[in-house]
Order: structure tokens, then sequence, then C-alpha cells
């Protein structure tokens, strides 16, 4: 039949191609030439991102491999959450700022946080309001 032939065809070794996930989580799939299920997500060391369900992502096969998810387009979509884990510090102009596995800390620059900020499971509002109320009851 003519339209059989005029299918995608498949990535070659090293070839990448673009695609929409259509799974994210626990297994990745990304509707490539047909839909590509259990997929890994390739980052740079430290960094971990889950592309969402729609977002375009760059698809690469390498000899023999299962097909990995190496990226998006910049500009896209931001993912939901990222983690970045090292042990370095990094300066960037008159910023500083050093990471480690279990927070990082930053010196100079500006830290601008949008959205809820939580502490330890609490909201940064209720903790503050907490405070005061234990600072207001002791001086009562």
């Amino acid at each position: 039949m003519w339209l059989s032939g005029q299918q995608k065809r498949p990535a070659d070794s090293g070839e990448g191609q673009t695609g929409v996930v259509t799974m994210d989580g626990g297994e990745m799939a990304v509707l490539l030439d047909c839909e590509r299920r259990g997929l890994q997500v390739y980052s740079p060391g430290g960094y971990t991102w889950t592309p969402k369900v729609g977002q375009r992502v760059l698809v690469i096969q390498g000899q023999g491999e299962i097909p990995c998810v190496v990226g998006t387009r910049q500009g896209g979509d931001m993912p939901d959450r990222v983690a970045i884990k090292a042990r370095q510090t990094v300066v960037q102009g008159d910023a500083v700022s050093i990471a480690a596995e279990n927070g990082a800390v930053v010196k100079g620059g500006d830290v601008r946080l949008e959205g809820l900020v939580y502490v330890n499971g609490e909201t940064l509002e209720e903790l503050i309001a907490r405070i005061v109320m234990m600072i207001l009851a002791g001086l009562g």
C-alpha cells in the first residue's frame, strides 16, 4: 500500500529525532515514528529532570541501545521539577552558589522565589505566623 511507505523511517544509530512525550514518570514514552516506551532520560551529571506529557523532546539512539531522551528545546515549557546534586562551589559574576547534596546556599546576587515556599513541610507564611505567635505569647 502506498501509505505504508510514507511513514517516517526509524532513526539510524546516533541520528536524532524529535517527538512528543506521551507518558512521564515511571515509564517514559515518546511518540516518534511510533510510540516508544521505556526510554531513559539523560541529562548533564548531577542534574535530574522529567519531561512533561505533551513536551517536545530530542531522542537519540546509540548502536544497539534503547532510544533515550537527551533534552528539550530551550525557551519551551519549563519542567515541573529539577534536582541538582553537586559538591562544588560555582562562581558566576557577583553571585556565589555553594551546592551540596543536602541543600544549597547562595551568597551574593538575588534569589527570587515564586509560588509557595515550604520549610520542612510548612509554608513560609505559616512558619512566620507561628514564630510571631510564640514571641507574642512569651511577652504576655
